[in-house]
């Protein structure tokens, strides 16, 4: 389920990720790096991980981090791929988190980002991020290799979405760095 949304989706395969530190911003409960067997290092980074550690089942290969998107305890530059995936929305303030996922990004590293986007701010997603707002932060800390605008269902579900072709409203981004 998560491999096509870090693959296919942005035309990449598996074997981009040989020997990679990999970082999933926001990586929520289910081992979203599973699929990553290739990666040197798979590290999931959400306020929540405490919690969702208590709730595994079994064993899994990616690292639980505790902390927040907008400072996150690693050195610079130590990830090769960074992953924010439907939780930039989530954050207190996520342009603060953009500097800090560039920050733990090396240089040249690829950053692959889904967000909704135009949405009226709610408890759980505090931001209003505005597609010309986010393209202009992206574009001064990354170089762009794909930029594209998905419509996004009324249920807000996000990684569905991609995958309807009947949606109209245009309201989430997808970004390649």
């Amino acid at each position: 389920h998560y491999a096509y949304f870090y693959t296919q989706c942005f035309g990449l395969g598996l074997e981009d990720y040989r020997g990679h530190r990999i970082l999933d911003v926001g990586c929520g409960p289910r081992g979203s790096l599973e699929w990553a067997t290739t990666a040197a290092e798979a590290v999931g980074v959400d306020p929540l991980a405490d919690r969702y550690r208590a709730l595994q089942t079994r064993k899994q290969r990616m690292t639980y981090v505790n902390a927040y998107a907008e400072k996150m305890p690693f050195a610079d530059g130590h990830f090769d791929d960074a992953f924010c995936f439907n939780a930039l929305d989530h954050t207190a303030d996520f342009r603060a988190a953009l500097k800090e996922i560039g920050r733990v990004l090396r240089p040249g590293g690829r950053l692959l980002l889904i967000t909704e986007v135009n949405h009226e701010p709610t408890l759980a997603e505090p931001n209003c991020i505005m597609p010309d707002e986010l393209a202009a932060l992206l574009e001064c800390s990354f170089d762009f290799n794909m930029r594209r605008l998905y419509g996004v269902r009324a249920d807000h579900n996000v990684y569905q979405s991609f995958r309807d072709t009947d949606v109209v409203e245009q309201s989430a981004l997808v970004f390649g760095v």
